[in-house]
């Protein structure tokens, strides 16, 4: 009953943060039976494409300020999916996916699926075409708005 007590908005942000809370807790709940969030998964990907990065090459492929990325490296450095370079300065610290962080993103895959073919499903309601190429064109676009500041 959380929904009927919340009030409309027409503020695009407000919408928007809303629906990322949505998306994240969709995504979150599917990752659930393997252990990961999100969050993690991203960056795992983000790794997976990057090959090995410092820190803030990471940071500016996620889209976080580096004191998340450290934050939420530690976890996967903890976890045994990432090794990084002994390197004293964070800065100059070069991460990347360790063969278990691969496992485990093979592993993850299935189940991001079933959260992203859930939310194409939801919006595809709305759009003519598929869902996938024109969501990701309009958040996409989105992006280099804000990029643009």
């Amino acid at each position: 009953m959380l929904l009927a007590l919340r009030m409309f908005t027409d503020c695009y942000c407000t919408q928007f943060r809303r629906s990322a809370n949505a998306l994240t807790s969709v995504y979150d709940e599917a990752l659930r039976p393997i252990g990961l969030k999100i969050t993690q998964f991203s960056l795992l990907r983000a790794l997976e494409r990057l090959k090995a990065a410092t820190y803030t090459e990471i940071a500016a492929e996620a889209a976080l300020d580096k004191t998340t990325i450290s934050r939420n490296l530690k976890v996967l450095i903890n976890a045994g999916w990432v090794t990084v370079s002994a390197d004293e300065d964070a800065r100059y610290k070069v991460a990347q996916l360790s063969a278990d962080g691969k496992k485990m993103l093979r592993r993850a895959e299935p189940h991001w699926e079933v959260a992203q073919k859930k939310v194409e499903n939801e919006v595809q309601r709305f759009m003519k075409g598929p869902a996938n190429k024109r969501l990701l064109e309009a958040l996409e676009s989105l992006q280099r708005t804000g990029s643009a500041l």
